[in-house]
């Protein structure tokens, strides 16, 4: 157990800041902007459907394929062979708190392998529980506040798709309010591992309550409590419960000695851009107030201002949504984007640069989104980001399918495969209830050619009847097609390399009849075809 609130402090000295808000990007690569519509069209294939709220979805890294799905309801179930397993791999629901059904923030929210798996089967997650020591400050209400939330270590049972349930306490930490959990718990290229905590709860990181359990500066801005940071530990060392990294920003200083950045509000995901081509930069989403979203580049010994700015705006507490000209700016790290949330929603949620091999298209891009629109419909959005000049980046959003529908669901996370494909959780439900949680990957959708045709629809007959081929030619290559015959046949498959596709009909009547095929890319084209 943790000593004290959960985490180690260092020596003594005065804190003092290390960054300025020149430091990394300066102020001059900050956007904010109208999200634009971008040239990127996506489609969706569905991989799991029948879940609760899947937050967060990973692999073992093992080369089984697996997928690993995080439902926030209690729950991480795996994904084998194109099948949600009914067995759950690991299930924590006896030791969340009772969830809220209308909305929750609390119950298992991240997991994270540890990178020689495949050899020490060793896991971790971060959870919610109920309190196991008295209050340390008020608490609101007792359904929707005064738990604790955990990181813990499992290991894998002798069954490779059932874990061991009896797991190992390496840190926990009283939150006085139910909400801003933050949750994301990551591997980084070092090594290491990240994991973050959001302010404790609540508004304006209760800087507007004359009891001040956030101290009277805010957890966000206070060095002394692990609230509100990204925090980073060795599970390798001999340590008990775990070693401290020796370049932590606070080791032998004032300060909690886990602490890597801090100033943040709700970090709620963040990832590494540690795929093939990638650099490790490190992409956290911090779920603003009530006026401004941003996404930030993480690094070591960073203050990104929560509570005394939100986003780039100065930020006071008693007057929230007034953001004053001028305040203290002093040692800040300014978010790479940010937008306003009656521009693009309500809290951003960070996925992962995708760094893939299917989707040509899609490569270096950082993916990413936003739960939903407005608070009760789902009415989430789907981005990425854009970098037109050198540290200046843009957010645009995707096309969904060549006719731009929306996502229609309140996006609830993402997540990526060993081979580095992303893939978007969602629900049509605004709390952890239901089973319209599903798991669907992003694919990409090429842009039309201007060749797509049909080189032929022939009819002729044969064994079980009359047989029709249409051949498509021209498309680019991945993108998708259907064929719809006469009568209400209906067939499809994808362009191959040589940019050609081919669909077969079987038991057709005879007379005429005509075939329309669609790209994904958009494109249509109808051809009368005769069948003896």
């Amino acid at each position: 157990m943790i000593k004290g609130i959960g985490a180690r402090r260092g020596g003594a000295g005065n804190h003092r800041a290390l960054w300025t808000a020149a430091v990394l990007l300066g102020i001059a690569a900050t956007s904010q902007a109208q999200i634009q519509q971008g040239d990127l069209t996506i489609r969706f294939e569905d991989v799991a459907t029948g879940l609760v709220s899947p937050v967060y979805l990973t692999h073992a890294g093992d080369g089984s394929g697996r997928l690993f799905v995080v439902d926030q309801a209690g729950m991480i179930r795996i994904i084998k062979d194109g099948v949600l397993l009914d067995r759950p791999f690991l299930d924590l629901t006896g030791e969340i708190p009772a969830l809220n059904a209308g909305f929750d923030e609390r119950g298992v929210l991240g997991m994270a392998f540890h990178p020689d798996y495949r050899n020490n089967g060793r896991f971790f997650v971060r959870y919610s529980r109920p309190r196991t020591s008295g209050p340390i400050g008020p608490c609101m209400g007792t359904s929707r506040g005064c738990h604790e939330e955990v990181l813990a270590e499992f290991h894998v049972s002798g069954d490779p798709d059932v874990a061991d349930p009896t797991g190992r306490l390496l840190f926990r930490i009283d939150k006085p309010e139910f909400n801003h959990n933050a949750g994301a718990v990551v591997f980084g290229p070092d090594g290491y591992l990240y994991f973050s905590l959001g302010d404790g709860g609540g508004a304006n990181d209760d800087l507007h309550n004359p009891e001040l359990w956030h101290t009277a500066q805010g957890n966000g801005q206070n060095i002394e409590t692990p609230l509100g940071a990204v925090l980073r530990i060795d599970v390798n060392s001999s340590s008990v419960p775990y070693g401290i990294p020796a370049d932590n920003p606070f080791v032998a200083r004032a300060g909690i000695n886990e602490i890597y950045a801090w100033g943040f509000r709700n970090p709620f995901r963040f990832s590494f851009d540690d795929g093939p081509g990638g650099d490790g930069t490190l992409y956290l989403g911090d779920v603003g107030q009530d006026v401004y979203e941003e996404l930030d580049i993480v690094e070591r010994g960073a203050n990104y201002g929560w509570a005394r700015r939100e986003g780039m705006h100065c930020f006071d507490p008693f007057n929230p949504k007034g953001h004053p000209k001028d305040c203290d700016t002093e040692g800040l790290t300014d978010p790479i984007v940010e937008y306003s949330q009656s521009d693009g929603g309500l809290s951003i949620i960070a996925g992962f640069v995708y760094r893939g091999s299917q989707w040509p298209g899609l490569m270096g891009r950082f993916i990413f989104g936003d739960f939903s629109m407005a608070f009760q419909q789902p009415l989430g959005r789907l981005y990425y980001l854009d970098e037109p000049e050198p540290e200046k980046f843009q957010i645009l959003e995707f096309r969904i399918t060549s006719s731009n529908v929306p996502y229609g669901k309140f996006l609830k996370g993402f997540g990526r495969d060993e081979s580095g494909e992303i893939y978007v959780l969602g629900t049509t439900s605004l709390g952890p209830t239901g089973t319209s949680g599903v798991v669907q990957r992003i694919a990409f959708v090429p842009p039309c050619t201007g060749k797509e045709h049909i080189d032929k629809a022939r009819c002729k007959a044969g064994d079980g009847g009359n047989q029709l081929t249409v051949r498509l030619v021209g498309g680019a290559p991945g993108d998708v097609f259907t064929v719809t015959v006469s009568g209400g046949g209906k067939g499809g498959g994808s362009i191959d390399a040589n940019g050609e596709g081919k669909v077969k009909f079987r038991g057709l009547p005879p007379g005429d009849g005509g075939a329309t095929v669609t790209w994904g890319c958009g494109a249509s084209q109808e051809a009368a075809y005769s069948c003896p």
